[in-house]
C-alpha cells in the first residue's frame, strides 16, 4: 500500500496514515430458497402439474364446475 502526504488548512499534515471505512454490520446467511427463488418456483411448477394430472382431479373439478 502507497503511503501519501495531505496538507490540510495551515500547515496540518497527516503522514503514513491509512484511509479507509469499517463496517461492523453482521451479515445474514441466505437460506437456499433466498439464493436461488427462480430454481425453487420452477420446481414447485412443474410439482404442482404432476399432482394435477391424476384422474382423481376431473371429479373435484366436475364438482366445482356442478357447483357454480
Amino acid at each position: 500500500m502507497k503511503k501519501i502526504k495531505i496538507n490540510v488548512g495551515n500547515n496540518n499534515k497527516i503522514n503514513n496514515s491509512n484511509f479507509g471505512i469499517y463496517d461492523n454490520k453482521k451479515v445474514e446467511n441466505k437460506n437456499l430458497f433466498e439464493k436461488h427463488p427462480i430454481i425453487f418456483s420452477i420446481v414447485i411448477s412443474f410439482l404442482v402439474g404432476f399432482i394435477l394430472l391424476f384422474s382423481f382431479w376431473e371429479r373435484i373439478i366436475n364438482k366445482i364446475e356442478n357447483f357454480l
